[in-house]
């Protein structure tokens, strides 16, 4: 019994950590150019990008409709819903990989309380790819929300810190790539990491003063254990 309340304690006074996905612990860059090139074949459009420019743009925060060389609001329209209809769907999942430091840092988290918070629309699909890539484990709690739906926050974590009545505070982190995990964090008072290896550039995540701007995932566990 002493031991059960032991480990209760411990575990109760782990931090609290919110990771994002995407670009942050897995490489999401190539599922995102296939689905923007077979997009591009199936509307017959011309001239696309090469990967490197896609990338570029995309880090940029350019709208991923906004990169086809198209003019016609129809066009457009139909290139947002093929991409909603495709990004996510397992074919293109497939080309997700993680990082090749993910593993080792999310092994020596594993004391700490994990909870993944991604933008997915389809959970189902989420967890067979958390699974398929040995990520599922991990994590105490596995949270996903809309980007269309959640475009200033990260509402899954509100809804979860009052479920778990949880307290958030500076040794609270949230760690991600893009505006919305700096505003998400703000918000909740908590520390925030941004990586600059993902979804955005330097340059647009530091205009946003985050706690942490790291150039490289080598970077954040040494940064969450100096918190």
């Amino acid at each position: 019994m002493i031991n059960k309340i032991m480990r209760n304690k411990i575990k109760n006074n782990n931090r609290n950590i919110f990771l994002d996905l995407d670009e942050t612990l897995i490489d999401t860059s190539e599922r995102h150019y296939q689905v923007y090139c077979d997009i591009i074949n199936i509307l017959n459009l011309k001239d696309p990008l090469n990967k490197d420019e896609f990338w570029k743009f995309k880090r940029n925060g350019i709208k991923t409709n906004e990169l086809i060389n198209e003019t016609n609001h129809q066009i457009k329209k139909e290139f947002s819903k093929l991409w909603i209809e495709n990004i996510e769907e397992k074919e293109y999942l497939l080309y997700d990989r993680p990082f090749c430091e993910t593993f080792e840092l999310l092994s020596k988290l594993s004391k700490e309380r994990l909870i993944l918070v991604t933008m997915r629309n389809n959970r189902k699909h989420l967890i067979w790819e958390l699974k398929n890539l040995g990520l599922y484990e991990y994590f105490e709690s596995i949270l996903n929300c809309s980007p269309l739906k959640n475009e200033t926050k990260k509402i899954p974590i509100l809804e979860y810190i009052q479920e778990k009545k949880l307290y958030l505070d500076k040794n609270s982190i949230i760690i991600g790539d893009s505006e919305i995990d700096i505003l998400t964090g703000r918000k909740l008072d908590m520390t925030v990491i941004a990586v600059s290896y993902g979804m955005r550039t330097r340059k647009m995540l530091s205009n946003m003063n985050p706690d942490y701007c790291l150039n490289n995932i080598n970077q954040l566990l040494e940064t969450i254990n100096g918190i």
